[in-house]
């Protein structure tokens, strides 16, 4: 060498040897770690403790606890379907690999313990409501982490990913929806004095969106929400059609319309006509996948969906381009 320095071969077996021993070493600290390694979760049924990094989870319905698991990356090994309004795969699911998931019927409002675990799971997350009954047994087959409906979309991804060992990414998904959620405010701005309200006819009963997690995304979108008086805890005010004044003070009025014959019901009575949203063409119903993705199903991946689908809507409704329906009442 020119400098004068010596230069010794260096023993690559030993030094290769040495190496791995070390990496060995460094990934076996690493699977301790993450086996010794717990974090207690608390959910709607009560706290359950998650060892190391699941891999194999059972997702309980085709709600926000699948919305929630696929936006974080984790396709599960099957999940409940629940039968609501025929849907299937969602469109904003398409290419996350949840396509040929097998699907557990929980139509009946039970997840069951005895075919989840032949999935032999690690994690089960499910919405409470099929699992309340079954709590206990399938607890003995998988940590259980329980969602409700009322929870914000935050804290439910925030909780389902500190479970699937995501906490990193969910906070990524949290400020992707963020910036995409004022994106759209932005645009949306030059309706912030439009009132909106959201009534629906399911059955005999007029529901009535109150406070709650859909009037937190349009007050996010900077617009103004009319909430119902009187809500109950999940959000609606529960009338008879007779009481369709409620909606009065609408300027721009939606519908979930999941229930087709209601909805028409709905449109035909004189009433609901002369609202001012509705004589003025300010008024649409939302069919299943529309409603679904701005309140049940809202989630990083649907948000991506229904933000355009709703922007265009609603500046379509302020300009008077809404459903005419006395026109779709004599059709």
């Amino acid at each position: 060498m020119s400098s004068g320095t010596s230069w010794v071969r260096p023993n690559f077996e030993k030094l290769t040897r040495r190496g791995f021993m070390a990496g060995t070493a460094a990934l076996a600290l690493v699977v301790a770690s993450r086996a010794q390694e717990a974090v207690t979760i608390d959910h709607a049924l009560g706290s359950s403790d998650i060892t190391g990094i699941p891999e194999r989870v059972v997702v309980g319905t085709d709600f926000v606890d699948l919305e929630y698991t696929l936006a974080l990356g984790v396709v599960p090994v099957a999940y409940g379907n629940s039968g609501s309004w025929g849907r299937g795969t969602l469109p904003w699911q398409v290419g996350t690999g949840i396509e040929n998931v097998p699907q557990i019927d929980v139509t009946g409002f039970t997840l069951p313990p005895e075919i989840v675990m032949q999935y032999e799971p690690d994690l089960i997350i499910s919405m409470k409501y099929v699992v309340d009954d079954v709590a206990e047994q399938l607890g003995q087959i998988a940590p259980l982490v329980a969602l409700d409906f009322g929870r914000p979309w935050r804290e439910g991804l925030r909780l389902t990913a500190k479970a699937l060992g995501r906490a990193d990414i969910g906070e990524q998904r949290i400020a992707e929806t963020e910036a995409l959620i004022a994106e759209y405010a932005e645009r949306l701005a030059p309706l912030r004095g439009k009132k909106i309200m959201i009534g629906s006819l399911y059955g005999d009963t007029l529901y009535v969106i109150g406070e709650g997690g859909i009037a937190e995304q349009f007050a996010e979108l900077g617009l103004t929400f009319v909430p119902a008086p009187s809500a109950d805890a999940n959000g609606l005010a529960n009338y008879s059609i007779e009481n369709v004044d409620i909606l009065q003070d609408a300027d721009i009025l939606l519908s979930f319309a999941t229930d087709s014959v209601a909805t028409e019901k709905l449109e035909a009575f004189v009433p609901f006509q002369r609202l001012p949203a509705v004589a003025g063409r300010g008024y649409a119903p939302l069919d299943a996948i529309t409603s679904s993705a701005f309140s049940d199903n809202f989630s990083p991946l649907s948000a991506k969906w229904i933000l355009p689908l709703l922007a265009d809507l609603l500046e379509q409704l302020a300009q008077g381009e809404g459903v005419d329906v006395t026109l779709k009442a004599a059709a």
